[in-house]
């Protein structure tokens, strides 16, 4: 697979997007200067010369993964399928999958609309990134949308908020959609708010943003429920060697590079379980990871979703162990707590440290698609 840079002409200076641009009342210069800082405190050492030097807007590597990519995921429909009949197919033998339909009814489809949410929640903040330090770092929705429909970076910032829901300025977004079906168990709110770990978020993001080839962490599985736009996805089974899926690379640390430099090497691999199942991901369908699954998303689009770690009586012992071995103070209040809530899950605790199983947390990884 050769993804090969092209140098289209530079489009004319009319913005398909003036309607939008419109709705955002701020001086240009300020935006830029926000989402400039923004840059600055999660990359410090990174030049403003650097976040476009590969070309990859000029490129035709997204317009060849939509051409390319192979339809490797067993794709589902909710009014077809059980709850019940997704566990045993698929939850159970830990197999990914997408699921059309999980999200009919959600008032997101209307409610979340650029220009809708530019207008309820223009001046708000969101998170795009981390600094050096591990905080937060944030920019006003209005500042990101303009950055999002007009940037040329290699690999754009994008916004990947674990907190929305429980700020004031941005938690009615978490009443625009539901659970779905098929992913209502959430074992982890037995300890808390508080105490429990990152496992929903909401996210927004341009063409060519995306995550990094990760593992989800303490063993949890996930689901992601796209509301607009397309996804690439490339997933690998738990047993592959993070030396094959995360080798070291020209590109670093960034999904579109991962797609430029690794992926061609594995999609004909001479080992057949180095291969990645892959899929491209469309409005309306929700992606099933199973704990342990590495995965590697890129967003071919302007692409907006919600998304949720969780532990279920079907993944429990794996999560069980892990947080045991990597948060035993939370482990304990979860232990707890699952004596009274759920007696067989709490029975279940015991007899996992009376045989003394173990996991293999080699590789293991704290991120998040």
């Amino acid at each position: 697979v050769r993804i090969m840079a092209s140098h289209a002409p530079t489009p004319p200076t009319t913005s398909p997007h003036a309607a939008l641009l419109a709705l955002i009342d701020e001086p240009p210069d300020r935006c830029e200067r926000r989402i400039a800082r923004a840059k600055r405190k999660e990359f410090p050492r990174r030049n403003p010369e650097d976040w476009s030097k590969h070309g990859y807007a000029r490129s035709d590597i997204v317009s060849h993964l939509r051409a390319t990519i192979r339809d490797m995921v067993p794709r589902v429909d909710a009014a077809e399928t059980t709850p019940e009949q997704f566990i045993e197919r698929f939850e159970r033998p830990a197999l990914p999958a997408v699921v059309a339909g999980l999200d009919r009814g959600w008032a997101a489809h209307e409610r979340w609309t650029l220009d809708a949410l530019l207008r309820e929640y223009g001046d708000e903040r969101f998170k795009v990134g981390e600094d050096d330090e591990g905080y937060a770092v944030y920019v006003k929705l209005k500042y990101y949308v303009r950055y999002l429909l007009l940037n040329d970076d290699d690999s754009p910032l994008y916004v990947f908020d674990s907190s929305f829901a429980d700020r004031e300025g941005t938690r009615a977004l978490r009443r625009d959609y539901a659970l779905p079906a098929y992913f209502t168990d959430d074992l982890f709110k037995l300890v808390g708010e508080r105490r429990r770990p990152p496992y929903r978020w909401w996210v927004l993001g341009p063409e060519r943003s995306g995550s990094y080839i990760h593992i989800d962490p303490l063993g949890t599985s996930a689901w992601n429920a796209l509301l607009t736009g397309h996804k690439c996805w490339a997933l690998f089974p738990p047993a592959t060697p993070k030396e094959v899926v995360a080798p070291k690379h020209a590109g670093g640390r960034e999904a579109i590079s991962w797609w430029r430099h690794v992926y061609p090497t594995l999609v004909n691999a001479a080992d057949p379980a180095h291969r990645p199942m892959t899929v491209i991901q469309r409005p309306g369908e929700t992606v099933f990871v199973p704990g342990g699954w590495w995965h590697v998303v890129l967003n071919l689009d302007v692409a907006m979703a919600v998304t949720q770690n969780f532990c279920s009586p079907t993944n429990f012992d794996t999560v069980w162990l892990r947080t045991n071995k990597s948060r035993p103070k939370m482990a304990l209040k979860w232990q707890e707590e699952l004596r009274t809530a759920f007696p067989a899950l709490h029975q279940r605790t015991l007899d996992l440290h009376e045989s003394g199983k173990q996991l293999d947390f080699s590789s293991s990884s704290s991120s998040s698609s």
